[in-house]
Protein backbone atom coordinates (compact mmCIF):
# COMPACT_ATOMS: atom_id res chain seq x y z
CA UNK A 1 0.00 0.00 0.00
CA UNK A 2 2.79 2.48 0.99
CA UNK A 3 4.95 1.92 -2.70
CA UNK A 4 1.36 2.86 -4.48
CA UNK A 5 1.41 5.75 -7.00
CA UNK A 6 -2.29 5.60 -7.52
CA UNK A 7 -3.50 8.71 -7.72
CA UNK A 8 -0.46 10.68 -8.35
CA UNK A 9 0.68 13.16 -11.38
CA UNK A 10 3.90 12.29 -12.63
CA UNK A 11 5.69 14.81 -14.74
CA UNK A 12 6.75 14.09 -18.63
CA UNK A 13 7.08 14.72 -21.81
CA UNK A 14 4.17 12.65 -23.29
CA UNK A 15 1.37 13.47 -25.97
CA UNK A 16 -1.21 11.45 -23.33
CA UNK A 17 0.09 14.51 -21.00
CA UNK A 18 -0.69 16.80 -23.48
CA UNK A 19 -4.15 15.97 -23.91
CA UNK A 20 -7.05 17.58 -23.46
CA UNK A 21 -8.75 16.45 -19.81
CA UNK A 22 -12.35 16.01 -21.33
CA UNK A 23 -11.03 13.76 -23.97
CA UNK A 24 -9.37 11.68 -21.33
CA UNK A 25 -12.37 11.08 -19.49
CA UNK A 26 -14.27 10.45 -22.39
CA UNK A 27 -11.90 7.48 -23.80
CA UNK A 28 -11.74 6.27 -19.88
CA UNK A 29 -16.06 5.95 -19.86
CA UNK A 30 -15.50 4.39 -23.18
CA UNK A 31 -12.95 2.30 -22.05
CA UNK A 32 -14.95 1.01 -18.66
CA UNK A 33 -18.16 0.41 -20.62
CA UNK A 34 -16.13 -1.66 -22.85
CA UNK A 35 -14.44 -4.14 -19.91
CA UNK A 36 -18.34 -5.49 -19.62
CA UNK A 37 -17.73 -7.97 -22.00
CA UNK A 38 -15.96 -11.46 -22.00
CA UNK A 39 -15.16 -11.92 -25.72
CA UNK A 40 -11.57 -12.81 -26.02
CA UNK A 41 -11.06 -11.02 -29.37
CA UNK A 42 -12.49 -7.79 -27.89
CA UNK A 43 -10.14 -7.79 -24.73
CA UNK A 44 -6.98 -8.46 -26.84
CA UNK A 45 -8.09 -5.53 -28.64
CA UNK A 46 -8.07 -3.81 -25.38
CA UNK A 47 -5.18 -5.21 -24.35
CA UNK A 48 -3.18 -3.87 -27.72
CA UNK A 49 -4.78 -0.65 -26.79
CA UNK A 50 -3.79 -0.66 -22.60
CA UNK A 51 0.15 -1.76 -23.37
CA UNK A 52 -0.04 0.96 -26.14
CA UNK A 53 -0.91 3.76 -23.71
CA UNK A 54 1.40 2.75 -20.89
CA UNK A 55 4.11 3.15 -23.81
CA UNK A 56 2.71 6.82 -25.11
CA UNK A 57 2.85 7.68 -21.50
CA UNK A 58 6.53 7.95 -21.22
CA UNK A 59 6.13 6.95 -17.06
CA UNK A 60 8.29 4.44 -16.15
CA UNK A 61 7.50 0.70 -16.73
CA UNK A 62 8.37 -0.56 -13.28
CA UNK A 63 6.15 2.03 -11.81
CA UNK A 64 2.92 0.28 -13.62
CA UNK A 65 4.33 -2.88 -12.53
CA UNK A 66 4.88 -1.53 -8.87
CA UNK A 67 1.10 -1.11 -8.52
CA UNK A 68 -0.34 -4.34 -10.38
CA UNK A 69 1.94 -6.21 -8.35
CA UNK A 70 -0.13 -5.22 -5.37
CA UNK A 71 -3.19 -7.10 -6.64
CA UNK A 72 -1.54 -10.07 -6.36
CA UNK A 73 -3.46 -11.03 -3.14
CA UNK A 74 -6.75 -10.31 -4.97
CA UNK A 75 -5.46 -12.04 -7.77
CA UNK A 76 -4.42 -15.62 -5.14
CA UNK A 77 -7.96 -15.05 -3.62
CA UNK A 78 -9.63 -15.44 -7.34
CA UNK A 79 -7.65 -18.21 -7.82
CA UNK A 80 -8.38 -20.27 -4.48
CA UNK A 81 -12.00 -19.37 -4.50
CA UNK A 82 -12.17 -21.06 -8.33
CA UNK A 83 -10.07 -24.06 -6.90
CA UNK A 84 -11.93 -24.60 -3.94
CA UNK A 85 -15.45 -23.75 -5.70
CA UNK A 86 -15.18 -25.68 -8.55
CA UNK A 87 -15.98 -22.19 -10.37
CA UNK A 88 -15.12 -21.55 -14.12
CA UNK A 89 -11.51 -21.14 -15.09
CA UNK A 90 -12.20 -19.55 -18.04
CA UNK A 91 -14.41 -17.04 -16.35
CA UNK A 92 -11.53 -16.57 -13.85
CA UNK A 93 -8.81 -15.11 -15.64
CA UNK A 94 -11.32 -13.47 -18.33
CA UNK A 95 -11.67 -12.04 -14.49
CA UNK A 96 -8.10 -11.25 -13.58
CA UNK A 97 -6.87 -9.95 -16.92
CA UNK A 98 -10.69 -7.01 -16.99
CA UNK A 99 -9.22 -6.35 -13.56
CA UNK A 100 -5.89 -5.77 -14.34
CA UNK A 101 -7.00 -3.74 -17.73
CA UNK A 102 -8.95 -1.06 -15.72
CA UNK A 103 -6.44 -0.45 -13.18
CA UNK A 104 -3.46 0.09 -15.78
CA UNK A 105 -5.59 1.95 -17.63
CA UNK A 106 -6.71 4.43 -14.58
CA UNK A 107 -3.11 4.81 -13.70
CA UNK A 108 -2.34 5.97 -17.45
CA UNK A 109 -4.87 8.52 -16.70
CA UNK A 110 -3.99 9.54 -13.00
CA UNK A 111 -0.49 9.62 -13.83
CA UNK A 112 -0.36 12.18 -16.91
CA UNK A 113 -3.73 14.37 -15.51
CA UNK A 114 -3.50 16.81 -12.86
CA UNK A 115 -6.43 16.31 -10.44
CA UNK A 116 -7.38 20.09 -11.25
CA UNK A 117 -7.76 18.63 -14.81
CA UNK A 118 -9.32 15.40 -13.73
CA UNK A 119 -11.82 18.30 -11.97
CA UNK A 120 -12.69 20.11 -15.18
CA UNK A 121 -12.92 16.81 -17.24
CA UNK A 122 -15.44 15.37 -15.38
CA UNK A 123 -17.14 18.40 -14.45
CA UNK A 124 -17.07 19.39 -18.22
CA UNK A 125 -18.38 15.04 -18.95
CA UNK A 126 -21.89 15.69 -15.64
CA UNK A 127 -22.39 18.76 -17.33
CA UNK A 128 -25.31 18.38 -19.46
CA UNK A 129 -26.84 16.37 -15.38
CA UNK A 130 -26.94 19.79 -14.32
CA UNK A 131 -30.08 20.47 -16.48
CA UNK A 132 -31.99 18.13 -14.16
CA UNK A 133 -30.86 19.96 -10.98
CA UNK A 134 -27.78 17.90 -10.37
CA UNK A 135 -25.07 19.83 -8.57
CA UNK A 136 -22.14 18.96 -10.79
CA UNK A 137 -19.57 21.52 -9.82
CA UNK A 138 -19.94 19.94 -6.46
CA UNK A 139 -19.70 16.17 -7.03
CA UNK A 140 -16.32 17.03 -9.10
CA UNK A 141 -15.43 19.49 -5.92
CA UNK A 142 -15.87 16.17 -3.79
CA UNK A 143 -13.91 13.83 -6.64
CA UNK A 144 -10.81 16.26 -6.89
CA UNK A 145 -10.77 16.08 -2.93
CA UNK A 146 -11.04 12.59 -2.35
CA UNK A 147 -8.15 12.12 -4.89
CA UNK A 148 -6.22 14.73 -3.22
CA UNK A 149 -6.37 12.69 -0.01
CA UNK A 150 -5.52 9.18 -1.49
CA UNK A 151 -1.77 10.59 -1.56
CA UNK A 152 -1.99 12.15 2.03
CA UNK A 153 -3.63 9.08 3.42
CA UNK A 154 -0.98 6.43 2.70
CA UNK A 155 1.53 9.29 4.21
CA UNK A 156 -0.35 9.63 7.41
CA UNK A 157 -0.32 5.45 7.89
CA UNK A 158 3.34 5.15 6.58
CA UNK A 159 4.14 7.74 9.72
CA UNK A 160 1.52 5.67 12.04
CA UNK A 161 3.40 2.60 11.01
CA UNK A 162 7.18 3.59 11.16
CA UNK A 163 6.34 5.12 15.00
CA UNK A 164 4.51 2.46 16.11
CA UNK A 165 7.23 0.00 15.08
CA UNK A 166 9.90 2.06 16.53
CA UNK A 167 7.70 0.80 19.61
CA UNK A 168 8.06 -2.67 19.37
CA UNK A 169 4.89 -3.63 17.02
CA UNK A 170 6.02 -5.87 14.72
CA UNK A 171 3.79 -5.54 11.61
CA UNK A 172 5.49 -8.07 9.04
CA UNK A 173 6.96 -10.76 11.28
CA UNK A 174 3.66 -11.64 13.60
CA UNK A 175 1.43 -14.50 14.14
CA UNK A 176 -2.05 -13.74 12.45
CA UNK A 177 -3.48 -12.35 15.64
CA UNK A 178 -0.50 -9.86 15.94
CA UNK A 179 -0.82 -8.32 12.64
CA UNK A 180 -4.72 -7.86 13.29
CA UNK A 181 -3.96 -6.15 16.34
CA UNK A 182 -1.24 -4.19 15.17
CA UNK A 183 -3.12 -2.99 12.31
CA UNK A 184 -6.11 -2.10 14.23
CA UNK A 185 -3.54 -0.01 16.49
CA UNK A 186 -3.42 1.62 13.32
CA UNK A 187 -7.12 2.78 12.08
CA UNK A 188 -7.62 4.95 15.17
CA UNK A 189 -4.67 7.49 14.71
CA UNK A 190 -5.35 7.15 10.93
CA UNK A 191 -8.80 8.18 11.54
CA UNK A 192 -7.88 11.35 13.63
CA UNK A 193 -5.14 12.53 11.66
CA UNK A 194 -6.99 11.86 8.40
CA UNK A 195 -10.29 13.49 10.09
CA UNK A 196 -7.62 16.78 11.02
CA UNK A 197 -6.29 17.21 7.84
CA UNK A 198 -10.30 17.47 6.10
CA UNK A 199 -11.17 19.76 8.72
CA UNK A 200 -8.13 21.94 8.11
CA UNK A 201 -9.00 21.63 4.40
CA UNK A 202 -12.88 23.03 5.18
CA UNK A 203 -11.29 25.85 7.33
CA UNK A 204 -8.99 27.33 4.55
CA UNK A 205 -12.31 27.11 2.27
CA UNK A 206 -14.53 28.93 4.61
CA UNK A 207 -11.90 31.09 5.03
CA UNK A 208 -11.61 32.01 1.48
CA UNK A 209 -15.20 32.37 1.47
CA UNK A 210 -15.55 29.54 -1.14
CA UNK A 211 -18.55 28.89 -2.63
CA UNK A 212 -19.35 25.85 -5.05
CA UNK A 213 -22.52 27.85 -6.53
CA UNK A 214 -20.92 30.54 -7.84
CA UNK A 215 -19.72 30.59 -11.65
CA UNK A 216 -15.72 30.42 -12.37
CA UNK A 217 -13.90 30.84 -15.27
CA UNK A 218 -10.89 28.44 -16.03
CA UNK A 219 -7.13 30.12 -15.29
CA UNK A 220 -6.24 27.96 -18.39
CA UNK A 221 -7.53 27.13 -21.43
CA UNK A 222 -7.73 23.76 -22.25
CA UNK A 223 -7.31 23.52 -26.39
CA UNK A 224 -8.34 20.51 -28.48
CA UNK A 225 -5.57 18.79 -30.17
CA UNK A 226 -5.17 16.36 -32.98
CA UNK A 227 -4.37 13.72 -30.42
CA UNK A 228 -7.83 14.27 -28.78
CA UNK A 229 -9.24 13.94 -31.73
CA UNK A 230 -7.60 10.40 -32.92
CA UNK A 231 -7.66 8.89 -29.48
CA UNK A 232 -11.52 9.61 -29.12
CA UNK A 233 -12.37 8.28 -32.92
CA UNK A 234 -10.20 4.84 -31.89
CA UNK A 235 -12.37 4.48 -28.82
CA UNK A 236 -15.29 4.50 -30.91
CA UNK A 237 -14.51 2.71 -33.74
CA UNK A 238 -13.71 -0.19 -30.32
CA UNK A 239 -16.76 0.76 -28.84
CA UNK A 240 -18.52 0.05 -32.34
CA UNK A 241 -17.02 -3.14 -32.98
CA UNK A 242 -17.73 -3.73 -29.32
CA UNK A 243 -21.48 -2.93 -29.86
CA UNK A 244 -21.59 -5.13 -33.37
CA UNK A 245 -19.91 -8.16 -31.67
CA UNK A 246 -22.49 -7.87 -28.96
CA UNK A 247 -25.44 -7.89 -31.79
CA UNK A 248 -24.14 -10.33 -33.21
CA UNK A 249 -23.42 -12.99 -30.23
CA UNK A 250 -27.01 -11.92 -28.90
CA UNK A 251 -28.60 -12.60 -32.32
CA UNK A 252 -26.71 -16.10 -32.57
CA UNK A 253 -27.93 -17.33 -28.96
Amino acid sequence: MFNTMMGKYLVCDSKLHKMNAVSKMLCLVIFVSMLFTNDIILLSLLTVLTIGMVIFSNVPLKTYLKNVSSLKMLIIFLILITYFLGGSWYGTIISIVKIVLGILYTMVITYTTTKGEIAYGIEKILLPLSLIKIPVRKISLVLTLALRFIPTIFEQANKILKSQASRGIDFRHSSLKGKVIAISSMIVPLFLLTSKASDDVALAMEVKMYDPDAKRTNYRIYKWNRIDENMILLHIALFTFFISRMIILWSVI
